[in-house]
């Protein structure tokens, strides 16, 4: 009977102890958290997968239709263009760097052509494979998206102006690619500035094909490309200009592109202002090519590209900074310093006021605000502007090939960028962030979809 009751008591102690109740709720609420993170990681692939997608089926669809208007006919092999039926992405040059279940090869592209409506029809499909949704039960999400052009809404003779702003600043010698979890240097990484000129070269190259070359029996061109880097002193040399920009209707060269080093310091204002500025000129500049070869003037659509892979760190400005600890004093009125230590007259000087202690630092949201005001003056004047975020995921990169050094992005380096960049964008949409699985091709590659877009007008 004794036993009994000591047994009742203990069950009775262990129902009644509630001091194990915290590490439950912890333990449970622990796992739906790492749950929501994991689903979002998963459909943030899904995510860059079906924007990439976008792209290929925006870019084939485009072609497709430029290629029946100019031939009259449809392309029957892949040496020709795009031909009807389905497709592997791989078989027609497109890659997804492994994001995808299966990588290019199991991405479906279907083309279709219809002569009735007289529209070329792109549908590109596959799927990811979830990391963390697996546990739910979640084996692959599928992604898919669709372009169509109308045969006869291509208009290749709109003239237009594509002037890039790109950071050559030192940073862009660091890694694109972060550092590997275990401290050692992902095998794929590449210096930025090498990965940006593939990425602006090819571009330069696909742009101007795809629209450069329209001209008519004349000679008359219609598209001029410019870049203006942050620090053009590294190309000057190779240039005949020296205005700081590099352009022209023969379109950028390798040589000027292949010239920029990194080096320097980040302040996106200089460039920025001056392609606002070369930017009214440009309805003379085409004006002048359309009376050279009797043509009807037709004013250029125009297009600014703002790429950038971090935050300003130096300013045409400063501001003041109070510390009381300074060595030095400031009068605000005329501009003069004074040393703690210096001579009797001086400390008198100090000692009448309007002098405080502090130092001057660059004043760099000013900077920021002369940035974001020349993209607004841009986009008022109809200028569409896209801007680029590269290589700013949150992380450690190695500052170069064969260093041990390295530099991060935090969370308020990525997010004073990214705030810079949305607010120079002309919509949502134009602002592109290219990391990790949105490589620097793929962002210049909706770029140049969207250019082409307001030339051909694309239907849907």
């Amino acid at each position: 009977m004794l036993n009994l009751r000591k047994g009742r008591a203990l069950l009775k102690k262990y129902r009644d102890d509630e001091s194990g109740n915290m590490a439950l709720m912890f333990a449970v609420s622990s796992v739906a958290v790492v749950g929501c993170m994991g689903a979002a990681m998963d459909f943030s692939t899904r995510s860059n997968a079906k924007l990439h997608s976008q792209s290929i089926a925006d870019q084939i669809a485009l072609s497709a239709a430029i290629y029946v208007k100019d031939n009259n006919t449809i392309p029957k092999t892949i040496e020709d263009g795009y031909p009807a039926g389905e497709h592997s992405a791989a078989d027609l040059g497109f890659d997804y760097q492994g994001f995808v279940e299966g990588g290019s090869e199991n991405v479906k592209v279907l083309v279709e052509y219809d002569n009735v409506d007289k529209e070329a029809v792109v549908t590109v499909s596959g799927s990811t494979v979830p990391t963390f949704m697996q546990v739910l039960g979640k084996h692959d999400m599928n992604f898919s998206a669709t372009s169509t052009v109308s045969y006869m809404q291509v208009d290749e003779m709109q003239p237009a102006t594509v002037l890039m702003v790109l950071d050559n600043s030192g940073s862009m010698a660091w890694d694109h690619l972060l550092v590997n979890d275990d401290g050692t240097r992902n095998p794929d990484a590449k210096p930025r500035i090498d990965v940006l000129k593939t990425a602006v070269t090819r571009f330069r190259t696909q742009l101007q094909a795809r629209i450069g070359d329209q001209v008519d029996d004349d000679g008359h061109r219609v598209l001029r490309t410019a870049i203006v880097p942050y620090n053009h002193d590294t190309i000057m040399t190779l240039s005949a200009n020296t205005d700081r920009v590099y352009w022209g209707f023969e379109g950028v060269s390798s040589a000027q592109v292949n010239a920029m080093t990194a080096s320097g310091s980040t302040n996106s204002t200089p460039p920025m202002e001056l392609a606002q500025e070369l930017f009214t000129h440009e309805d003379s500049s085409h004006r002048a090519e359309a009376e050279a070869h009797n043509e009807d003037y037709r004013e250029p659509v125009k297009f600014a590209v703002f790429m950038t892979d971090g935050t300003n760190t130096i300013s045409d400005t400063y501001k003041f900074v109070y510390d009381e600890y300074s060595d030095w004093y400031y009068r605000e009125e005329s501009g003069e310093w004074v040393g703690k230590h210096e001579n009797d007259l001086k400390k008198r000087q100090i000692r009448r006021g309007g002098w405080q202690p502090g130092y001057l630092e660059y004043d760099l949201e000013d900077t920021n605000l002369r940035t974001i005001q020349a993209c607004r003056s841009m986009k008022e004047a109809g200028i569409k502007v896209f801007t680029i975020g590269f290589g700013l995921e949150i992380g450690d990169y190695f500052v170069r090939e064969g260093s041990t050094s390295r530099r991060g992005v935090t969370e308020a380096s990525q997010a004073t960028a990214y705030s810079l960049l949305q607010q120079c964008a002309s919509e949502p949409q134009n602002f592109i962030i290219a990391g990790q699985n949105a490589d620097l091709n793929s962002a210049f590659d909706i770029i140049q979809n969207g250019v082409v877009k307001e030339l051909i007008r694309i239907k849907s």
